[in-house]
């Protein structure tokens, strides 16, 4: 995906001043890269695809993203972003069964959630086949546990859960448990109910909800 030559004195034709304006095109941009890697995989999707599916002119996209490893990067970061405020709703609640499926319902149980399964399952494709995502990808988990590990211990020192757990080997098992059930989402996406089940079985053993 090379980069069209520009004159350093040429203005950014399309490319808005206002700042806020600038962030609702990036928004606009990533959305419309996320339909067509879900849509089509990483690969196949053109740069015409994307920016015709956001909207935009081709060179307006070059402008925000140069390359479509730019925009896998922003989605990585993104995904991320998702991930942590997913964490704060689920460790915010009192941890029973409808809470939690409150709590992850907008994955597990509309069609956004599984175009985000779709998604973070292509990504991951790509950080099969690329050093640079996979490194995204390894730093991103690594920040995830951490945070994951956090909200943990505050819910022991608030006692919704036991002191007697180990917050890092059970926040391991909790994020495994969750990306295998992602994964089965990603071609089962009317099974969401029960993999909610399922994970919510795991999460009830794990942190000893029902002893």
């Amino acid at each position: 995906m090379s980069k069209p030559v520009q004159s350093a004195n040429q203005p950014l034709r399309g490319r808005p001043v206002n700042e806020q304006a600038r962030q609702e095109r990036m928004a606009q941009v990533l959305d419309g890269a996320r339909r067509c890697f879900v849509e089509r995989g990483f690969h196949a999707s053109s740069t015409a695809q994307i920016s015709a599916a956001a909207g935009v002119s081709v060179a307006n996209l070059y402008q925000y993203y140069p390359t479509k490893e730019a925009l896998i990067t922003a989605l990585i970061d993104l995904d991320l972003k998702r991930h942590a405020n997913m964490i704060v709703r689920f460790w915010a609640t009192d941890l029973s069964p409808r809470a939690i499926k409150e709590a992850l319902g907008d994955i597990f149980l509309t069609k956004e959630g599984h175009e985000v399964a779709v998604l973070r399952a292509e990504i991951a494709s790509e950080g099969a086949r690329n050093s640079e995502v996979a490194d995204l990808l390894r730093r991103s988990e690594v920040q995830l546990f951490a945070f994951l590990n956090g909200n943990i211990r505050a819910a022991q020192q608030d006692g919704r859960i036991s002191r007697n757990i180990d917050p890092g080997l059970v926040g391991e098992r909790l994020a495994l448990v969750f990306e295998g059930v992602m994964r089965l989402y990603v071609f089962s996406p009317d099974d969401g109910e029960r993999l909610l089940a399922r994970y919510y079985a795991q999460l009830a053993d794990a942190l000893h909800l029902n002893a």
